[in-house]
């Protein structure tokens, strides 16, 4: 088991930053309100740091890299798969019209 990394969201330097910008924006308005508005500013930047594997450490960002880059190669392989299976469908319905022509479609009346 690795090291647990209590207080990752206390070194965050963009959320300390935006809370920081909206206590100055707070001062020179004179409206103390703004500062919620750095509060969920600093929220964002934790959800922004967690979705992007910044609170794991170095060797799980490590790991979730190489995940993502496994999920995009099977994704790969995937898509070359459903390719070649439409491929041999299309063959397949052109070899089967090939062996039973459909009637001749008759010519519509014009009048």
């Amino acid at each position: 088991m690795g090291r647990s990394r209590r207080f990752w969201f206390l070194r965050n330097v963009y959320a300390w930053l935006v809370l920081g910008m909206s206590l100055v924006t707070a001062w020179v308005v004179g409206q103390t309100w703004v500062v919620l508005v750095g509060v969920i500013g600093y929220e964002l930047a934790l959800l922004a740091d967690l979705i992007g594997g910044g609170s794991l450490g170095r060797t799980g960002a490590v790991r979730l890299a190489r995940a993502v880059q496994e999920n995009r190669e099977l994704r790969a392989e995937q898509a070359r798969l459903l390719g070649a299976i439409r491929e041999r469908d299309a063959k397949l319905s052109a070899a089967d019209a090939a062996r039973h022509p459909s009637p001749p479609a008759k010519a519509s009346e014009e009048g």
